[in-house]
């Protein structure tokens, strides 16, 4: 989120060039009906058409501060409307709306200066300045207008730049809410994953390692039968620490049956990262075939690190062959023991 005004004000967004659209209409009207009070009213059209440049430019998306070409772009119209405007004024001692570009130049600096870029906002209203008094000593008016007219609009533009000073604090205050709280969601969703990985953990124990401790509690020798079982058990276990990824209730099943069958299996996570669902069902998909097809021997499956194009690698040593299958997303290389060897 960003710390500056354009967010709150919509400045930037269809909210603000709704806005500035109609401000422009509108002083395009009153300046339109007044041309016959300008001594050129091409002059006025070419201001106009500076104004609705400048506006055009300050709707422009982006990010706060405005660039700086499009804010000196600013600059240029609006030192080219008071130029052109400034001695355009056929009565200057009664100008009425004939001398619409001051409010509109004054109003268009504004809009510059909660864009973030007040300094030039009021170098641009220093030019609007000097160019009404020099216009003034020109034309032969009373200098206390002009400082007046000047004087005003002043105050327009101290108003909005204060305000855009409050609403740049806010923004950042608003930012920092913002950060805190997506931290502490992120933190939240961590704990979750975590709590839930735990009640699945004790769940699992639960149901597979308390009928096994409770059987060792007995006074009875345990068979061969029960040895074997709590030994399938510890390496399911185990599986379920060392390679938390293939952890999934199918895998379990087939790596016990496997197991059952006298195959020697060996599972590794060096993934680093949680698999998406598509990725763990081709790993595992690739891991389940392996088994149902291996009868006596050794099976090694380890997920790949994160930071690789591969997803798991399996190698298969047992009856009477051996081959390596690389698991990628899209494909699945398997290499017979002379490549193996080759590589």
């Amino acid at each position: 989120m960003h710390a500056d005004t354009s967010p709150v004000l919509r400045l930037n967004g269809r909210p603000g060039r709704v806005l500035l659209g109609i401000y422009a209409a509108g002083t395009t009207l009153v300046a339109a009906l007044n041309f016959g009070a300008l001594n050129s009213p091409i002059a006025g059209a070419i201001g106009l058409g500076l104004l609705w440049l400048a506006l055009v430019i300050l709707a422009l998306p982006g990010d706060d501060p405005l660039s700086a070409r499009f804010s000196f772009a600013v600059l240029g119209a609006t030192t080219a409307i008071t130029l052109l405007s400034a001695w355009n004024v056929a009565t200057p001692n009664n100008p009425g709306y004939s001398a619409w570009h001051l409010g509109a130049v004054t109003l268009v600096l504004l809009v510059l200066a909660l864009r973030g870029r007040r300094a030039l906002a009021w170098a641009g209203f220093g030019v609007l300045a000097v160019i009404s008094i020099v216009s003034t000593f020109a034309t032969g008016q009373v200098l206390l207008g002009a400082v007046n007219d000047i004087a005003r609009q002043a105050g327009t533009l101290a108003i909005g730049t204060l305000f855009a000073l409050v609403l740049r604090r806010a923004g950042r205050t608003i930012a920092a809410i913002h950060d805190s709280q997506l931290v502490r969601t992120g933190r939240e969703a961590a704990t979750d994953a975590a709590a839930r990985e735990r009640t699945i953990q004790n769940d699992r124990l639960e149901r597979d390692a308390r009928p096994a401790l409770e059987r060792l509690l007995h006074p009875q020798p345990l068979s061969a039968a029960e040895l074997q079982a709590i030994a399938m058990l510890e390496a399911s276990l185990r599986d379920g620490i060392h390679a938390a990824g293939f952890a999934s209730t199918r895998v379990a099943r087939e790596v016990r049956i496997a197991r059952e069958r006298g195959v020697r299996v060996i599972l590794v996570d060096d993934r680093g990262a949680d698999l998406t669902e598509a990725d763990r069902d081709i790993a595992e998909t690739a891991l389940i075939t392996e088994l149902r097809m291996l009868h006596t021997g050794t099976l090694t499956a380890r997920l790949s690190p994160a930071d690789t194009s591969e997803l798991a690698s399996i190698v298969v040593s047992g009856d009477g062959r051996q081959h390596s299958v690389i698991v990628r997303r899209d494909s699945r290389e398997i290499l017979r023991s002379a490549e193996i060897s080759a590589r």
